[in-house]
């Protein structure tokens, strides 16, 4: 039987690297889209896959970004 509905992508966070949802976006193979990111973030750190490290300070150049880091 065929399974049904949108296909999984999978994500593959970073190792030993901190990273940003631009740094996964720009090294992903398949089209992610940001709110799909964004998902798969909330999902990893619930389950404890990745750790919030802190977030950019760039004083006049738009919002903060999160950073990320896989843990070991």
């Amino acid at each position: 039987m065929k399974s049904r509905g949108r296909p999984k992508k999978y994500i593959s966070w970073p190792e030993n690297r901190e990273f940003t949802t631009k740094d996964i976006r720009e090294a992903s193979t398949e089209s992610l889209s940001s709110g799909l990111i964004h998902i798969k973030i909330k999902e990893a750190l619930a389950s404890g896959e990745i750790q919030l490290v802190g977030k950019t300070s760039n004083a006049s150049k738009g919002r903060p970004k999160n950073i990320y880091r896989k843990t070991q």
